[in-house]
């Protein structure tokens, strides 16, 4: 039973880790992008809603001018 493991243990020593260390990769870059359009689309949504108080913001200036005069 010992030569099985060993016998297992030394065909797993000789397998290459790079396809391994390859998708461990491709999957963090695929997480990190995922994470990156997820910022952009909140950043994106800020700036609308920025826009929208700018707006806001201007209409109630150009009410209280006319109320003004």
């Amino acid at each position: 039973m010992s030569q099985t493991k060993e016998y297992k243990l030394q065909d797993l020593t000789m397998l290459s880790l790079s396809p391994v260390l390859r998708q461990i990769r491709h999957w963090w870059l695929r997480r990190a992008e995922d994470h990156y359009l997820i910022c952009a689309d909140v950043e994106e949504k800020r700036a609308r809603e920025a826009q929208q108080n700018v707006a806001y913001y201007h209409k109630r200036a150009a009410m209280a001018r006319s109320a003004r005069i």
